[in-house]
């Protein structure tokens, strides 16, 4: 007797893999799946009566044209998360991309394991885009959700097994790097909130540029600000002096350098007379502050638009290749950085 409910995801679900593969085995594209997992999707599917001259009515699948996406953290320079330019440009590009095809978003905000999985699986999400998870959150995730899932920006040195959006983050530690040097500014410091992920390989971008013209560049070079504007601003007052004495400051993002150049400029300090600085992302304020800022272009929006059409072609079981796609990035020179040669 035939079981004329079966779905894709029943079968994924109840043997721990995912909807692609079930989907390849079914379709004979068995190249990269191990003869392990054919045989159990196989028998799985021979004992619960699966005719497969007629899996398309079998194994239809109920979607709920639902993608959720999963911001990993609740706060962004210690606000909250949708107030960063970066995050709210992201989603908005999304949203778009994903109306176009047909698709409804749901956001879920934080890193709550447990959290992201009682809100995706009572709403049958086709699928989730997932910012901020580390490498260890997101196999948590994964094995207990069992959905469709496009990564962005993350880094793991662990082989692939799923989409990962992101940009040239070493690269664009590099050219700001070598545009500072260039500038006149052999020894600019390298501030970032994190020293993980993105602006890690971004400050490896900037310590291989100056190294290349300079022949070395101290990890003393890279500082650490805090989360919380407060103390960002004591640290600030505390280090003015050596500030001013190096000449320039790149910055992992817009947001601290635009907060920088306001911060230093009401102490009364010129920028970029007196302190040159750089920041990375190039969003909407970048050319409204004065001086207009010197910064790192990354395509947000190119970003999440390819983010959403990759997830949409795992949600209709198209053949996929598992990898890290980086936008590539650009310099954007403006008027932050004095020209001290």
């Amino acid at each position: 007797m035939t079981n004329n409910k079966i779905r894709l995801q029943d079968v994924a679900d109840e043997l721990g893999v995912s909807r692609t593969t079930v989907s390849n085995v079914i379709h004979g594209k068995t190249k990269k799946v191990s003869k392990e997992v054919i045989d159990q999707i196989t028998k799985y599917l021979d004992q619960n009566g699966y005719v497969p001259n007629h899996e398309v009515n079998v194994l239809a699948t109920t979607r709920s044209r639902i993608i959720g996406i999963v911001i990993g953290y609740d706060e962004s320079h210690g606000l909250n998360v949708m107030q960063d330019s970066f995050v709210s440009e992201f989603v908005g590009a999304v949203e778009k991309e994903a109306e176009r095809l047909g698709y409804y978003i749901m956001l879920i905000v934080g890193n709550n394991i447990n959290k992201i999985v009682d809100i995706a699986s009572p709403w049958s999400v086709d699928g989730l885009i997932i910012l901020g998870l580390t490498s260890q959150e997101f196999k948590i995730l994964n094995k207990k959700l069992n959905k469709p899932l496009v990564l962005i920006d993350s880094y793991s040195d662990e082989k692939l097994e799923y989409i990962n959006i992101g940009i040239d983050d070493f690269n664009g530690g590099y050219l700001i790097g070598e545009y500072l040097y260039k500038m006149g500014f052999k020894k600019a410091l390298f501030l970032a909130e994190n020293e993980i992920a993105s602006e890690y390989y971004r400050w490896l971008g900037f310590k291989q540029a100056m190294e290349y013209y300079t022949g070395f560049c101290s990890k003393s070079r890279f500082r650490l600000i805090s989360k919380n504007q407060d103390i960002r601003f004591a640290q600030y007052r505390k280090q003015i002096p050596e500030f001013i004495s190096i000449g320039a400051l790149a910055f992992t993002s817009d947001y601290n350098a635009i907060e920088a150049i306001n911060y230093f400029s009401d102490m009364g300090i010129k920028i970029p007379d007196q302190i040159s600085i750089t920041g990375f992302d190039d969003n909407m304020y970048a050319k409204l502050i004065r001086p207009k800022l010197t910064t790192i272009r990354q395509d947000v929006a190119l970003k999440g638009i390819t983010a959403m059409q990759k997830l949409h072609s795992i949600i209709n079981n198209e053949e996929i290749t598992y990898e890290t796609i980086k936008i590539p990035v650009e310099l954007k020179i403006r008027n932050s950085v004095k020209n001290a040669r």
